[in-house]
This record gives structure tokens, sequence and C-alpha cells, in this order.
């Protein structure tokens, strides 16, 4: 982020530097399309006012950008549908959920019965597709989303007004809303669709959700105060949780069973501690 970030590419069999590449101010989340192949990263832009910031797309293997889509002021979360054909990010500052077509770049058009992210009629920011809504703050501060593995719906952490929001993509609509702990931060559902986890940034905690009955299973306490990042395991048995730390202390990595729905272990990483990726499991 100063002025620009960059993009690093490793080979992961000898931890070597293999290539590099310039994004936008402050790049963050990212994830690989399995059907093109490309890498969408999404521009946080920490950087002076409030503007429309954008999401880079990146050719892996020859690292070169090979497009920026303009989308809302602080894009985070970023995510592509199971296919690979949708790519899904959210506007942190204007309340706002951004589709993009994978393939041709494009963002979809706002279809008439969009509905504002926070529940209130008034609100500037919009869940639309295009429009960029109002520079003024929004107030439900969307910091993830995560599609579901089969269905056509995706889960968006609203930060600010402490709760996970599931919206029916064909709908484009909010269809219901779980109240959480304080400061939902990310999201991730399990492979099989039956749970949901949630890192609670300001709580100091993770939550378990069963996704059928929209109840919440566990509020664990993490190991320490700000939970971060959320994956979990391909068999849908396992959740790992990073932690940042405060100050000199090290960052963590929590496991929780997801069968027990109980934490298992814990293992001691480096300072602030952030996003984290599941590589394969054998």
């Amino acid at each position: 982020g100063k002025p620009s970030g960059l993009l690093y590419k490793y080979a992961t069999g000898t931890d070597e530097l293999v290539g590099e590449v310039e994004l936008g101010l402050f790049p963050a989340t990212m994830e690989i399309s399995p059907a093109t192949g490309l890498l969408y990263c999404v521009n946080f832009d920490l950087h002076g006012d409030m503007r429309p910031s954008s999401v880079s797309i990146v050719d892996p293997d020859e690292m070169v950008e090979v497009a920026r889509t303009t989308t809302g002021p602080m894009p985070h979360g970023s995510r592509v549908s199971p296919d690979g054909l949708y790519h899904y990010s959210c506007s942190m500052m204007a309340d706002t959920l951004y589709e993009i077509d994978a393939v041709d770049f494009s963002v979809a058009p706002v279809p008439p019965h969009r509905q504002a992210m926070p529940g209130h009629e008034g609100h500037p920011g919009h869940m639309g597709h295009t429009e960029h809504a109002s520079m003024q703050h929004g107030t439900a501060k969307p910091t993830w989303v995560f599609p579901h593995p089969f269905e056509r719906k995706v889960y968006v952490a609203l930060n600010g007004s402490d709760e996970v929001v599931e919206v029916d993509l064909d709908a484009w609509a909010i269809t219901r809303r779980l109240a959480t702990a304080k400061g939902p931060y990310n999201v991730e559902a399990t492979s099989d669709g039956r749970k949901l986890v949630v890192s609670y940034k300001s709580a100091g905690a993770v939550g378990i959700w069963d996704l059928e009955r929209g109840v919440e299973l566990a509020h664990i306490p993490s190991s320490r105060k700000v939970t971060h990042g959320v994956v979990t395991s391909r068999d849908a048995r396992y959740a790992f949780v990073s932690c940042e730390g405060i100050g000199g202390e090290s960052g963590t990595l929590d496991v929780f069973d997801l069968e027990t729905n109980a934490r298992v272990c814990t293992l001691e990483l480096g300072l602030q501690a952030g996003g984290i990726a599941f590589w394969k499991s054998e």
C-alpha cells in the first residue's frame, strides 16, 4: 500500500519467490477460480478519502494483472462460487455486496428488487451490484462473504451490526439474519453445507452454527482476544481459526472439532496472524 501493493508467488516445494506483480492500494483477500484459473484480489485501499476501489484480476502463471474491476469503497472478502464462474466481495464502507462475472470481469446489473443490507430502508448503502453507494460510511460494515457449497446462496458477516445474513443469489435478497456475538469478521460453511463457522473479532470467540436450523451450537473463546480468519477442512470435520494477538503477543492457530464443537488444539504463530487458507489433506 505504499503507494501500491504487491502480490508475491512462491514455489511451495522450495519456498522460493518466483514472481511478483503490482496491484492496487492495500491488496487483501484473494482466491483463484477453478473455472478460469485466474486470481481475484480485492484492493482494500486504506489511503486517503473513501472512494470506490477495485478487484484486481491476475494471471497467476504469468503474474500479470489482466483487468481491474471497480466496485465500492474498502472492498473486503474475496470468494468465488463453487463453479468458479462468479466472484463475490463486499464494500465495507458502503454496506454493499458485489457479484463479478469471473469470465468477462463485468459487475452484474442491479435488479429492481435489491434490498438494503442493514435492514432499514433509508440507508444509503444498498446490496446492489453496480451502483456506487454514497461515500457516507455504512453501519453494517460487511467484512466477509462465503458462497454455500451447493446452493445459490452466500453468507455475509456484518461486522458493524453483529449479524450474519444469508443472501439468495437468484432473488438478490436477504432471506435470513443470524444475530451473532460482537464483531463477526470471517465466515465459512462446511463442505456438506451443514455448519457455518464464524470468527467474532471483537468478542474474541468463535461461533459454530447449524445452518438448517439457524441456531448457534457453540460459542467458544479463542486463545487470543482478536479472532480473525476461518477455514474448514474438506471433510467438514475441523475448523481452523487464526488469532492476531495484541502488541508483542504471538498470533495463534486454533483448531476446532466440528463433531464435538470444541477447541482441541492451539499452535503459536507469528505476530498478527490473519488470513488463512487450507492447502490439502492426505
